[in-house]
């Protein structure tokens, strides 16, 4: 429990705290930038950390090996059922991000719902696949992206 509460704090961090690095490293930074107005940036953000937060539930369920409320957790939070919470705002962030950003973020919705299926079999490593796929779709929009 105690590394799941720290791996949160530190993504936290890293969320919360992105200007921490130096003038140097943010030249080299060769994401692609999305700008957004202040309020779409906002939303997304408040988004992201829930997802952060999420995760980590999912993944403290999956180390007690209950893996029906990770399910459960999974599709509710970031599955597909959890889309579209924003779409009669004209801030979504979905509305303003690329093509390319966006099917990410929809690789990330289809993954916790694939994620909440397998786990609803029990079978712990499937379960751990599954939610590798989740986190690399988080990675992926990370490492390929930064707003503005």
């Amino acid at each position: 429990m105690f590394r799941n509460t720290f791996l949160l704090v530190a993504l936290v961090h890293l969320f919360m705290f992105p200007n921490v690095h130096s003038e140097e490293s943010s030249s080299n930074d060769l994401r692609k930038i999305v700008s957004m107005p202040e309020q779409a940036r906002e939303l997304m953000r408040k988004e992201m950390l829930d997802h952060l937060a999420t995760l980590n539930e999912i993944i403290g369920h999956v180390a007690d090996n209950n893996l029906d409320r990770a399910a459960d957790v999974a599709e509710s939070r970031m599955g597909k059922s959890s889309m579209g919470k924003h779409r009669s705002n004209d801030m979504a962030p979905g509305r303003i991000m690329s093509p390319e950003m966006r099917n990410i973020g929809r690789g990330m919705h289809n993954a916790a719902s694939e994620f909440s299926q397998v786990a609803k079999q029990g079978d712990l490593k499937s379960a751990y696949s599954a939610l590798q796929k989740i986190t690399s779709a988080c990675v992926a929009c990370h490492y390929s992206y930064r707003t503005k």
